[in-house]
């Protein structure tokens, strides 16, 4: 009787045993004939002017991205003939540009070899901006931009990777009064500072004044220049887009009405080096 038992038991372990692979294998396989569905994707928000579906990532979720600081390298542009972008626009086409007056919000036209834009009413954040579609992976981007009736932090600013059906972007805006920042703009969740208000004598200032602002973006790693003045550094561990389009925009955080124009836009393709 104790030989019946000492074969029963191994016996009822390996039917349990059997049912559970079987369980496991029926979890893991879909059932025939049902395909998988596909991932879901992250909603984005739209351009001026279309509908703003919401985004599900919310800003406190994101991670708190850690500036850094390399030892003196000289200029990183150094792998660029400056000389030679890739594409220059001079704003002489009025349909390389998105072109549009929104009553109460902003305005921006491409006319007389300029990007005119004016910010009717300040706002904490730029809510409109002015689009090309031309595109772009790893990036060094210039733009000149002369501040109108400016004071205080009303600023000028440039955007780069802009998702193609969003409007989410880094931007480098420079204020009238010296400063500049990098934005980081969430899609649907308005913007957040990767590098806060900096004073930076490299930066001409009050009404008037003409700034060449540029960025540096590649893998993350985020170089700004004003005037061809390296003014500050950042490393985004969670950047990840390889492409993207551009913007300008003005941004009034005093002044009604507030205008700016831009000129010789230009960009380079960072090569890749392993």
């Amino acid at each position: 009787m104790s030989h019946l038992r000492a074969a029963i038991v191994p016996f009822s372990m390996l039917i349990l045993a059997s049912l559970a692979c079987t369980s496991v294998t029926r979890i893991l396989q879909p059932e025939p004939g049902v395909a998988p569905g596909p991932a879901a994707e992250p909603t984005t928000t739209p351009l001026a002017g279309e509908a703003a579906p919401t985004q599900v990532r919310r800003l406190a979720e994101i991670p708190t991205p850690t500036p850094f600081h390399v030892e003196d390298e000289g200029d990183i542009r150094g792998v660029l003939d400056l000389s030679k972008p890739d594409h220059v626009d001079y704003f002489d086409n009025p349909q390389a540009w998105f072109d549009y007056d929104t009553p109460g919000r902003a305005t921006y036209r491409v006319e007389d070899g300029h990007l005119y834009g004016k910010d009717y009413e300040p706002e904490p954040i730029m809510s409109w901006w002015s689009n090309t579609d031309r595109q772009s992976g790893n990036v060094y981007a210039e733009v000149s931009a002369t501040n109108g009736n400016c004071v205080d932090k009303d600023a000028v600013g440039m955007v780069i990777r802009v998702n193609k059906s969003g409007a989410g972007g880094y931007a480098l805006e420079v204020s009238c009064d010296g400063h500049f920042r990098l934005l980081n703009r969430i899609q649907g969740q308005g913007s957040y500072d990767l590098i806060e208000w900096t004073f930076s004598d490299a930066i001409n200032t009050g009404e008037g004044a003409t700034n060449r602002l540029a960025i540096w973006a590649y893998q993350g790693k985020f170089e700004i220049f004003v005037n061809g003045v390296k003014v500050g550094e950042f490393l985004d561990k969670d950047y990840n887009q390889t492409y993207g389009t551009f913007a300008l925009y003005v941004k009034a955080e005093r002044t009604y009405d507030l205008e700016a124009t831009f000129d010789d836009f230009a960009f380079w393709h960072i090569p890749f080096q392993p």
